[in-house]
């Protein structure tokens, strides 16, 4: 049995989509640049070949390996539109598609060998998947999951989802952030190594925030780099250990660390406050209109605080109960949190319960009026108006190597369709056909 704090990091790790590591080697390291090189390495041409690696990938452990093996395409065809271009949805984290149709009924159409958390922009599905040699990036149908073109990585561990901006897809591994071509296989740029990156890049008017908790000799830090060039324009070192994908609105960043919730200007990178009673490394927080809102683990429980995004006074705070590990479902008139009760509704202003929607698990996404909830290898979707759940799905219980369980990584709800990415495989979910 884990303790609770080594439970909740597992929790936090599945929140967030997880690191696609390849047989644990999330700490190998290349020898192309120093650690604290602030330059990128500029590609202008197709690349197949995965970046050369210094060590090799450790042994797996022995054991039966009883995920799916399908391959793509999967079928029957779903018939996705709409976006989900990145980890909740924008770069507040909001987790909010406010002009998106969700799937109020719903029958799984396939599932397949298993793939890192998806995005979905422009009708082309992006996931980082690995094996024994190399991760890679997949731009694919979003209907079957067929592959399109693939660009090889790295030989170690990358963060799911990718963060898809107009033309350009962004990706973070452990020691850096890559920019490719969204419509081809072509990697454009490749920043430098700044071990211990365990969330996603946010991108935002034209620049990549990209946080690290940093790694050996590699202090725990934040840069912000050109979106089109790759070039750094600032670094706030955070001092304290993070796991947090930056939060960005209004020309401020936000990220959570141990030592507390650090507000940082957009523009130069400067300290603007921190706030210690959010402190929790592997929180990520998430911005609705002026209000910040963060995760704490405080005393073996988690508390959900509003902070005021101007001067980090703190407007109120609520018991998450235990364990809640993922960052709230922001939206204009009600946060949603899981609860040890069920999910619920708060007023953003004063964190009054206004609603319980009951079930169980943690809210990870709404899009339009459906709230998507997952509870270890169970989704849900709710009614946002409290009227009971719409469908659930539940994923194998499947051993992998040495160890069984079920488990869901990441979900990516988009119009017509949620895909699932999952210990068991990665899932198709369309529209009821009954």
């Amino acid at each position: 049995m884990p303790t609770p704090r080594s439970r909740r990091q597992l929790l936090q790790t599945v929140a967030t989509g997880g690191l696609l590591g390849l047989a644990g080697c999330t700490s190998t390291r290349t020898d192309r640049s120093p650690a604290d090189n602030s330059s990128p390495v500029a590609l202008t041409t197709s690349t197949t070949e995965a970046p050369e690696a210094s060590e090799t990938p450790g042994e797996l452990t022995s054991g039966p390996d009883e995920r799916e093996t399908r391959t793509p395409p999967g079928s029957p065809k779903l018939s996705p539109s709409g976006r989900w271009p990145t980890y909740r949805f924008d770069a507040a984290n909001t987790g909010y598609n406010s002009s998106g149709r969700g799937l109020r009924d719903a029958d799984h159409h396939w599932r397949l060998r298993p793939a890192g958390s998806a995005s979905v922009a422009d009708g082309t599905l992006f996931t980082l998947s690995g094996d024994s040699e190399h991760t890679s990036l997949a731009r694919s149908d979003p209907a079957t999951a067929a592959t399109r073109t693939r660009t090889r990585l790295v030989q170690y561990g990358t963060n799911s989802p990718p963060t898809v901006v107009g033309d350009r897809v962004y990706v973070t591994s452990f020691i850096e952030v890559f920019c490719l071509a969204a419509d081809r296989d072509e990697l454009l740029w490749r920043g430098p190594e700044m071990d211990g990156i365990q969330g996603v890049p946010t991108v935002s008017d034209g620049t990549v925030y990209v946080n690290t908790g940093g790694f050996r000799s590699v202090s725990p830090h934040l840069r912000a780099f050109d979106a089109e060039t790759g070039e750094q324009q600032w670094r706030y070192d955070t001092d304290s250990e993070s796991k947090s994908t930056p939060a960005v609105a209004d020309d401020r960043v936000f990220v959570n660390s141990r030592d507390g919730l650090h507000a940082v200007d957009a523009t130069d990178g400067s300290t603007l406050f921190t706030v210690g009673d959010a402190a929790d490394e592997w929180g990520t927080p998430a911005v609705g209109g002026d209000t910040v809102y963060a995760m704490a683990y405080r005393d073996g429980a988690d508390e959900l605080l509003a902070i005021d995004a101007a001067d980090g006074s703190v407007r109120w705070r609520k018991s998450a109960g235990a364990m809640r590990s993922v960052p709230p479902v922001v939206t204009p008139n009600a946060v949603y949190v899981g609860t040890d009760a069920g999910v619920v509704a708060v007023d953003p202003t004063d964190g009054r319960e206004t609603l319980t929607l009951g079930g169980s698990g943690e809210p990870v996404a709404r899009v339009g009026d459906v709230l998507y909830t997952v509870q270890r290898g169970t989704i849900s979707a709710l009614d946002a108006a409290g009227e009971g759940e719409l469908w659930s799905y539940e994923t194998e219980d499947v051993q992998v190597h040495d160890t069984v369980g079920q488990t869901i990584y990441g979900v990516t709800p988009v119009d017509d369709a949620v895909y699932v990415s999952a210990r068991d495989g990665f899932h198709g979910i369309g529209p009821s056909e009954s």
